[in-house]
């Protein structure tokens, strides 16, 4: 881990507080780290003397999926990852405190296939408790009540992803409906479980299989729990992965909305390569300020795989912003052509803004599977810390953001 952190983040017993609020408000700090399948292109920069570091994911399809589609793409279309679009940041728990309490985590199958392992994200605020868990079909919105796969038990301490492996044959149908139906394995239970999820109400997987350019919209998917007479919908965006025999996964990876700091030389954005040629008219982001007012306004600039800036200019003024997180989208002078396979950058930056005074950009990160992130592998949040000369993916992460098409 790098000595200088970009985001703060919580003590551990400020986030069992918090839970026990059920709400969970995350502010990690990290600095995103390059991809596996990337080269590193030294470049010299002869005013300063000094070597520039760009980091490049390279398209590899016998390590990395990327798909070109070349797809028609309509003006006044919008591309990218604008999940969690009602600006409801932050995490919340559904809690297993005694026997008869149950929650459940309902998605559509994205893909047909051996079901190998399921993870879920939970944690104990208080004791070790054991909890099983398995699958179920659907019955009219709620867990059918029988499982069709075996059930695995774990004993939570501390909060992370916790995975079940199958040894039984469990097939799941693209299109159907199921269950992660999560439950006691002990009577009593020793202590309290929570299953941790977003706060925000979405209907969504990150990763479109069939395009990678938005998200796989997903009208079943959603939180559930029982409380011992009967189950209700949470209108929570779930926290699972499903793992196929077959190497595939599907699901909702990330597990923490954070906002990554802008100020100074430390721009952050994200690293887009598109599956479709489209051209954009309109950029957004999820922004805020950190504190008080900063010393500068807030920029945004598009740059191509050779950093060559393609568009820029003022993306808010800083009166325009508080400390509440908001949409603001900006319409670019002329319209830019993205071309599929080619690698773009959509950033935001501010060089007169300092650390204490800094914007906020928001995202999800922390993925249990990076390829069914928002766009897999072709899309990724990225930073510089030198104004832009360099740059570092981070495919942990995603922006959360839209960009506009148009003629």
């Amino acid at each position: 881990m790098p000595s200088f952190s970009q985001k703060n983040i919580f003590m551990m017993t400020a986030l069992l507080i918090i839970l026990i609020s059920s709400v969970l408000a995350f502010n990690p700090l990290k600095v995103p780290q390059a991809p596996e399948n990337s080269t590193k292109t030294n470049q010299t920069n002869n005013e300063t003397n000094q070597t520039q570091i760009i980091v490049t994911p390279t398209p590899n399809p016998s390590t990395t999926p990327y798909t070109i589609l070349n797809k028609q793409i309509p003006p006044n279309y919008t591309m990218g990852n604008p999940i969690d679009i009602d600006l409801l940041n932050g995490m919340t728990v559904i809690f297993i405190k005694k026997q008869n309490q149950r929650a459940s985590i309902r998605f559509t199958a994205q893909r047909s296939g051996e079901v190998e392992a399921i993870t879920i994200n939970a944690l104990a605020t208080e004791g070790k408790p054991k909890i099983l868990f398995g699958l179920q079909e659907d019955s009219n919105g709620l867990p059918s009540g029988e499982w069709i796969s075996e059930t695995g038990t774990v004993q939570i301490r501390n909060q992370g992803f916790k995975t079940i492996k199958l040894n039984g044959t469990t097939n799941l149908t693209e299109g159907r409906v199921y269950h992660i139906v999560i439950e006691p394995a002990e009577d009593p239970l020793n202590g309290t479980a929570a299953v941790v999820t977003y706060r925000a109400n979405y209907h969504a997987q990150p990763f479109n299989h069939e395009d990678p350019d938005i998200p796989w919209q997903d009208s079943r998917i959603n939180t559930l729990s029982f409380n011992g007479a009967k189950w209700i919908d949470e209108n929570l965006w779930p926290i699972y992965v499903i793992g196929y025999v077959d190497g595939g996964f599907e699901g909702q990876p990330y597990s923490l909305a954070a906002p990554w700091v802008v100020f100074g030389s430390t721009y952050v954005g994200q690293t887009i390569i598109p599956s479709s040629d489209y051209r954009i008219g309109k950029i957004a982001f999820d922004v805020s300020l950190k504190g008080r007012e900063p010393d500068d306004n807030l920029y945004f600039q598009v740059t191509d795989e050779e950093n060559n800036v393609l568009a820029n200019g003022v993306f808010a003024e800083a009166n325009q912003l508080t400390t509440w997180q908001t949409w603001v989208e900006v319409s670019l002078n002329s319209s830019i052509l993205l071309e599929a396979g080619h690698i773009y950058r959509v950033c935001l930056y501010s060089p007169g803004a300092k650390l204490q005074t800094a914007y906020h950009l928001y995202g999800h990160e922390f993925c249990f599977q990076k390829t069914i992130g928002f766009g897999s592998l072709q899309h990724q949040l990225v930073t510089s810390h030198n104004g832009g000369k360099g740059w570092e993916e981070n495919s942990d992460a995603d922006a959360i953001f839209k960009l506009t098409t148009t003629d």
